[in-house]
């Protein structure tokens, strides 16, 4: 749960103080259930080494599926942290709802408090205060566990704007877990800046690291030094971790000074750092909104007009100096782009600021900043440039957000350089990543009528996919998803989706179809190929002859084996089965 418990921290913000928290969750999730059953140890230890998917498609698969079963409610509880790690909030607090009231205390802890974080997550505040104060008045919490729900508070409020509430909340805090740790304090400091309450967050300035930007910040905001000298240690500071990357609050003490100073460039150039250090986070959201940024370069690009004397309307003027810019100054030009995306009433000048910006974004490695700049608003992916919509889905794809690539290429025709079935094969994929299943089955059955051959990468890349699904236990799915594709196949690629197959078959216990895909698998290469994948198909055809009942058939295929193969293990193997036949 290691990975689980380090998002938490990072989607709640509160770092240092839950370092206790951490260990005593970890230590409830891996060890409380004296005697769990393997398999569930097994998920948790996938979990806690940093692998969620991988666990979570286990707990999909063997969790009991009565509640009254026992270890249902131990499943339940790693099902709903898993969930919230990776960021399936709505699901969490769907399954959170619906939870029995008999559960063991401990565990409905563990499951409410997932649930409270969840809430958090999404903006619910009121849902998230349900559920930690259940933890806190009901449920006899540890001490761990308490403060993990006292802060889980203040973030619920922080989370809806409830500044006062929140600040209250801090205090409240603070009187009960003195000395403040220094991480907690600067969250608290932070988020009350955010929200504009400087009086407010002066309670925690001696708690703050001397040199660290939330000191600086709050310095800046209280007027206790002036924006010239909180840009120059900012730039100091992001200078000194330029090797290393980190740093990245110094870039929010730098769009405060400029906003102080009227300097909308240094503002642009900030605030596009921030939302791209937002990563993709759609939980919460970023710290800095996408709506910031774009309030920034309709500003600039304001700014910049009435120096140049630009009038409105005349977009040919303004693509003209948008540019030109480029070269000199990359945010006065991204801002003027950004206003004629948003103002232009000439299709053609709209279209083409739109790929203008987001291609410069993504000349300056600012990926997520283009993704949330484009994704977290109101622009319609239809209403965007073709063009446009297949660079940030391939921006998307890159940084993996499955959701926001599939929002984007959804509809598109097939670029002009993508091989024969491709842009299909890659769509399906991240259609399943992002949760759309059958879209994914949907995108590959049109394929499957659409083309009449499907080359070797395209097929390599379907045969992936269907393994993915395999492997998260999704068997049937896989085997509906690439069996429409073989007759596009030959070669190799087809004996390899016909071994894949098979495995599909062989888990969703269709001994039959299984032994039937095996066998041409074996075939594919002639009836006389006796390499090493024709006797391994073999073997697998006999294993599920043998299952399906085809006793006689089964030792064929072992009598071939041991016939043809030069390997002695495995003609020993295949005397050791014929035996048992």
């Amino acid at each position: 749960m290691a990975a689980f418990l380090l998002s938490f921290r990072n989607e709640t913000g509160i770092r240092g103080s839950y370092n206790l928290v951490m260990r005593t969750w970890l230590a409830l999730m891996l060890f409380a259930s004296a005697g769990a059953a393997p398999a569930l140890e097994t998920a948790r230890g996938l979990a806690a080494s940093g692998a969620p998917h991988l666990a979570l498609a286990r707990v999909e698969q063997l969790q009991p599926r009565e509640a009254s079963a026992p270890r249902w409610a131990d499943w339940e509880a790693l099902r709903l942290a898993l969930l919230v790690d990776l960021k399936r909030n709505d699901e969490a607090l769907k399954r959170a709802a619906a939870l029995p009231d008999n559960l063991p205390q401990p565990v409905l802890r563990l499951c409410l408090l997932a649930a409270a974080r969840a809430a958090v997550a999404t903006g619910q505040g009121a849902q998230a205060r349900a559920y930690t104060a259940r933890v806190l008045w009901q449920l006899e919490p540890a001490a761990g566990e308490a403060r993990a729900a006292r802060l889980l508070v203040i973030e619920s409020y922080l989370a809806e704007g409830q500044g006062e509430n929140a600040f209250r909340a801090m205090l409240r805090y603070e009187q009960d877990y003195r000395p403040l740790e220094r991480d907690t304090a600067e969250r608290f400091v932070g988020a009350l800046l955010d929200l504009g309450l400087d009086k407010e967050a002066v309670n925690w300035l001696a708690s703050l690291e001397d040199a660290g930007a939330t000191k600086l910040r709050l310095q800046l905001r209280t007027g206790l030094i002036g924006p010239d000298a909180a840009i120059a240690q900012a730039r100091a500071q992001l200078l000194r971790y330029s090797k290393t990357g980190g740093g990245m609050n110094y870039w929010q003490v730098l769009a405060d000074a400029a906003t102080r100073q009227g300097n909308g460039a240094l503002r642009v150039e900030a605030l596009e750092r921030l939302l791209n250090h937002a990563g993709g986070n759609d939980a919460r959201g970023p710290r800095t909104p996408a709506k910031a940024l774009w309030e920034g370069y309709l500003a600039e690009a304001q700014a910049v007009a009435n120096r140049t004397q630009l009038l409105a309307g005349d977009d040919m003027a303004w693509t003209d100096l948008a540019a030109r810019r480029l070269g000199a100054n990359l945010y006065e030009a991204r801002a003027l782009f950004a206003y004629l995306m948003r103002n232009s009433r000439v299709v053609e000048a709209r279209l083409g600021a739109q790929l203008q910006l987001a291609f410069s974004l993504y000349q300056g490695g600012l990926d997520y900043t283009a993704l949330h700049l484009f994704g977290d608003g109101d622009i319609a992916s239809e209403a965007l440039d073709p063009q446009s919509r297949y660079l940030l889905g391939e921006m998307a794809e890159a940084r993996n957000v499955p959701a926001l690539a599939v929002r984007y290429w959804q509809g598109l025709a097939p670029p002009p350089n993508a091989a024969p079935g491709e842009w299909q094969v890659r769509l399906a994929t991240l259609q399943w990543r992002a949760g759309a299943a059958e879209s994914a089955v949907g995108t590959m059955r049109a394929l499957a009528k659409q083309e009449r051959t499907l080359p070797g990468p395209a097929a390599s890349r379907a045969l992936a996919l269907g393994r993915e699904m395999l492997s998260a236990g999704k068997p049937g799915l896989a085997e509906e998803m690439l069996a429409p594709l073989l007759p596009l196949v030959t070669g190799e690629p087809a004996r390899d989706m016909l071994y894949a197959l098979g495995e599909m078959a062989e888990s969703a216990a269709k001994f039959e179809r299984a032994a039937d895909y095996y066998l041409r698998s074996a075939l594919a290469q002639g009836p006389q190929a006796s390499d090493e994948r024709t006797l391994q198909a073999r073997l697998a055809a006999a294993a599920n002859l043998a299952r399906a009942g085809y006793r006689e058939d089964a030792r064929a295929q072992l009598q071939w084996v041991i016939g043809n193969s030069k390997n002695a293990a495995q003609i020993e193997f295949a005397r050791r089965e014929m035996s048992r036949l």
